[in-house]
């Protein structure tokens, strides 16, 4: 496997991107263990904020769904239950994690960590737009570790 932390360093440092990291509770190939070890390496100004960030929880529809770290640009996401292969192993959790993360809703936005109890369905079709179309802005560097970057829009 790859490294992709001189991409995600990459990312950081260019401050027009947010970087979502996401791994499986039981993850044994890139799990929690794995990912926060090399995170702590990042040469990144903002590493020593990040890792002194608190880690917050993170529930959809009122069930404990995991652990949400962020500072700035980066967020870190551990899903409990989930696996190598966390869509299949935690599809609900999943699909609120990347809908959240998209359009900025706690506990994933910039300015709040509000826990999240109210998970929207596909059938809202206005909200699925827009992660569509946010989706399409977004670079997906991961395959193992689960890293998405979003590429912040130019104001004016």
């Amino acid at each position: 496997m790859k490294s992709v932390k001189f991409r995600v360093e990459e990312l950081l440092r260019i401050n027009t991107t947010r970087v979502l990291l996401y791994q499986g509770q039981y993850d044994l190939a890139a799990g929690p263990v794995q990912v926060e070890a090399w995170v702590k390496t990042m040469k990144w100004e903002g590493i020593e904020d990040y890792l002194n960030a608190e880690r917050k929880i993170w529930k959809v529809n009122g069930e404990l769904a995991g652990y949400v770290q962020q500072w700035k640009s980066l967020t870190n996401v551990v899903v409990l239950g989930g696996g190598h292969l966390m869509p299949a192993d935690q599809p609900l959790s999943v699909q609120a994690m990347i809908q959240d993360w998209v359009l900025q809703r706690a506990p994933f936005s910039l300015i709040t960590f509000s826990i999240r109890t109210n998970m929207p369905t596909l059938l809202e079709s206005e909200a699925m737009k827009k992660v569509q179309a946010e989706l399409d802005n977004t670079i997906h560097l991961g395959g193992c570790i689960g890293i998405q970057a979003r590429k912040v829009p130019k104001k004016g």
